[in-house]
Parts: structure tokens; sequence; C-alpha cells
């Protein structure tokens, strides 16, 4: 009925070229005017919506690169295959073959939209979760093996990197997603708009070399998905269900199905849709699509550049039993205790926007990446600003693009010591320690390992660095671009649970 009703709206506000005669136009021509615009969104986007295949069978052999690069999963050559392994039979050289379209239903299958002319897909994550081999078939009956370029549990995001991929691939186009925001700003993607759901199922006994299309409206756009039981302060930044925004919508085809692209009428990328079951929603629920948001298409750019996705971190605990977004407290060495954020401070406002309660800030910092910076405005009355670091989680990342390590190290944000480090020691004046980062990995056996095995065992785990060779860093990128083409190497470093901090240098090889 909604959509109905939303069809109804757009003919009447739909304007076509009238016939020779000054008059009205009929509801055939505005009918056929909307068939129009519906064929040329299919047109544009079709050919850049794939299917993808994903198997995790442990049948197949083991790609060489797989422990050099993360998310290498490699191509599949079935008569190689038979040569290497002859014990193996042709049925199962035929199952593990994902180019095959009959071999799909022993496997799986979602979509993915082509965002690189290169050869990059975007898919959710949990499509590609666990994946042992993945193929994407491409329009015109043509498609690839692909690797895991980079992904995201958190945000439920993957990039697929095609192995060969054919010529003349074309990149879907981004709309300007602007959604609705509280408080009675409106945006251009809101209830009743239009849209155009493109995908690229498997369907047995057709060949996969044409789009199915479906036209249907946005019935909600949800700032966060309506969980039953879930207390609020359990909607955690590791979990992009549990704070990000979505849009619902009725346009699909027989079933729902992820990866694929929710369009405007001018064939433009609106959302990618999405079938993970949501916690407490239950088994029916709506359709759902992530909505491709500036701050969304920040995360995709990452992926794209195949790098670790940066979840912002304010490090901030509130009191739940206040209505506001009043600061119980503050984690020790964190972005706001550095920047004076004290208890009982209520924060009123983030860049200027009004968050009146723990989703509205959650929204805020979770949608932000690690480096941003972000103006607090406490209790109406003054402005703090700081930048984001890092959130701290447990969930699957794939980068395939990592900087190189510098004799052995690996560094990250200072704040992800800040998440450990107050566990081990209380902090005395948290905002008068300096900004540094922390050390990520220290490969065995390096320059790196012996001249902090100086210093003691754990050093991730206890040093903050300050200063390479006399420069002050206070990010990783600050950091790999001092060090780039050094030949030798002084790190500052302090420990920030000991009162009077005292530094200590550390050099190699």
């Amino acid at each position: 009925m909604r959509f109905a009703v939303s069809l109804l709206l757009a003919l009447s506000a739909f304007t076509v070229v009238a016939p020779a005669q000054d008059r009205e136009p009929t509801k055939n021509e505005l009918l056929f005017a909307i068939e129009k615009q519906l064929q040329a969104a299919n047109e544009t986007a079709g050919p850049c919506v794939a299917c993808v295949v994903v198997s995790r069978s442990e049948k197949y052999p083991k790609p060489a690169s797989a422990s050099d690069v993360p998310g290498t999963l490699g191509a599949f050559d079935p008569v190689q295959f038979r040569k290497d392994q002859p014990q193996a039979s042709a049925a199962l050289a035929k199952l593990l073959d994902l180019s095959r379209t009959d071999s799909i239903p022993d496997h799986g299958f979602a979509c993915g939209v082509i965002i690189d002319n290169k050869g990059l897909v975007l898919t959710p994550f949990h499509v590609v979760e666990g994946a042992t081999k993945i193929y994407v078939h491409l329009s015109g009956g043509v498609g690839s093996y692909a690797d895991i370029h980079a992904a995201d549990a958190c945000n439920d995001l993957a990039a697929l990197r095609l192995i060969t991929p054919p010529a003349g691939l074309k990149a879907i186009k981004f709309a300007d997603v602007r959604l609705p925001q509280r408080g009675g700003q409106r945006g251009n993607v809101a209830v009743g708009k239009l849209t155009v759901l493109v995908a690229s199922p498997y369907v047995p006994n057709f060949p996969i070399n044409k789009p199915s299309v479906a036209l249907g409206s946005v019935t909600n756009v949800r700032h966060h998905l309506p969980i039953e039981g879930l207390d609020r302060q359990l909607r955690r930044l590791d979990n992009y269900y549990l704070y990000g925004p979505f849009l619902e919508h009725e346009a699909k085809l027989n079933t729902g199905i992820s990866g694929a692209a929710l369009l405007n009428l001018d064939g433009e990328m609106i959302g990618l849709t999405t079938t993970a079951l949501v916690p407490g929603v239950g088994e029916k629920q709506p359709e759902y699509a992530f909505p491709m948001t500036d701050q969304r298409l920040r995360v995709i750019d990452v992926l794209r550049r195949g790098e670790e996705v940066e979840i912002g971190f304010l490090g901030v605990s509130l009191d739940t039993a206040s209505e506001s977004v009043r600061v119980r407290g503050t984690v020790p060495l964190g972005p706001a205790a550095k920047a004076g954020v004290l208890s009982n401070d209520v924060i009123t406002h983030v860049n200027g926007a009004p968050v009146k309660n723990y989703d509205e800030l959650l929204g805020h910092i979770g949608s932000a990446l690690a480096g941003t910076k972000v103006t607090l405005t406490i209790n109406h009355t003054s402005d703090v600003a700081l930048t984001l670091g890092k959130w701290q989680h447990a969930r699957p990342v794939i980068a395939s693009v990592r900087p190189d390590p510098v004799f052995g190290l690996r560094v990250d944000h200072d704040s992800i010591l800040a998440q450990t480090v107050g566990e081990k020691a209380p902090i005395t004046a948290p905002k008068n320690v300096p900004s540094g980062v922390s050390i990520y990995e220290v490969a065995p056996n390096s320059p790196a390992e012996t001249a902090f095995k100086k210093l003691g065992d754990e050093p991730q785990k206890r040093w903050l660095i300050t200063h390479i060779n006399g420069k002050a860093v206070t990010s990783p990128g600050e950091f790999y671009a001092a060090a780039k083409g050094q030949k030798a190497i002084k790190l500052t470093v302090i420990d920030p649970t000991e009162a009077k901090r005292p530094e200590r240098e550390v050099s190699f090889p």
C-alpha cells in the first residue's frame, strides 16, 4: 500500500514533454516516463552488479602466497588440480570450480557491486567471512576468481579484488545521500523515495549474464535498528548493526539478497542491501540496506585502498542513570581525557549537531574514523576540540596493504595503549601525557626486538613512542613518514604509568 501511494505521488510530480497541444500528460504518458527512467537506471547500473559465489570448502589447495598477503585466496584450475592430486575425482574438481554455475548450489552466493574499473567489488563482509575461494560472475557471462582486498567485520563490508579482471569494467556511481536528521533537518533520501533494486542472483538453469530489477520505495529511515531488550550501553562500536543508520525498503526480488545495489531513479547507488540477521529483530525482518552516506563512503575509500578501517574512539563512559549524555568517567590517555573532559560533564553537541542520548553520540563517533577532528560542546557553553583515537576490538579485519615494518617494528595509535594501560596502573594527570604512537608488532629476531629487550618484555603493553630521530610523532602516518629511508632509528619512549614519566631512548639497528 505504501509503495502504491509513493508511486502515485511520484507520477503526480513527474514532468514529461507534453504533446503538441498544451495539456496535462495522461497517466499512460506518466507511466511510460517512469518506465523509461527505470530502463535507463538499469542500463546505467546493471553492468556494475555481480553475483559473488563463495565456497568454504577445505578441499582447495592452499595458495602459495596466502601467508604473505592477508586475504589471498587465489584462483582454481580444475585441470591443474587433477594433475597435482591424481586421486581426486573429476566430480570433485567440477564441484570446486566456482566458474561453473552448476556448482553454485553446493556453495553459496550473494551479490556485489563494482566500485573500481580496475576490478574491485564491494559486498557485505558476512558474505565472504570464512571463505576459502571466491568467484565473481559479471554481466555478459564473464567472471574472475577474487581475493579479499580489504574487509572490516565491524562495518560488515569487504572489497574483493578480481584476480583476472575482464576489460571494460564499469564502476557504479554513488549518489549524494543525505538522511533526515533528528531535530527536523530534511534529507534527500527519505520515506517514500522511489528506488530500483538491481541484483544478479543465481537462478537454476539460467546463465548469470543480466541483472534482475525490481521497483520499490524507502519505507523507513532508521537511525539505528529497533533492537528489543538490548541495553543502550551494549550498542558497541564494533557492530554497525547496533548503532548505524539503515534504509528500510520494499524493493525486492523473490528472496532477499545481500550485496545488491539500491538505486535512485537516476541509476545512482543509495544503498547496499544486507540480509544479515539483526540481534533481537528475529528472522522475519524488513528489507534493509546500508545507506551510502559520506561517512559510509569514507569507510569504502579505506577498503578501496586495501587498508585497515580504523574506527573512531572517544574514550568516555556515560552515566546510565542520566537521560542526557553525562560523562561518568574517561579512559586514561584517551582523547577525551587528554582534552580535559571531566566526570559529570554533559556533552550537548558534536560538531554543532545536538546529541540528547547515548545512541545519538554513538552514531556520531561510530560513523567517524580514527584521526577525525571533533568538537564537543560541554554543558551548552564550552567547546572542546580533540582528535578521535582508534577503537580496539577483536572483530576480523583484513588489510592487504600494510605499511612496511621499520626494522621489524609496526606501530598503532596511542589510543590502543590507552585502552589497556589503565588496567595495569593508575594514570596521574592523564591530560598532560604527550601524544605519540603505541607499539603494534615487533617481529621476532628483528633489530627492534633486540633493542626493546633491553627495556623488558612485552613492549606493546608498556611503551609510548613520542619521537623518532628527535621529531615528535602523534600518529602512525607521521611515524612511517619520518622513518622512511632512514638507515638508523632512535626512538624516544615513555611509560605513561610512571609518575614522572622519564624519557628513554631506543636505537636500532
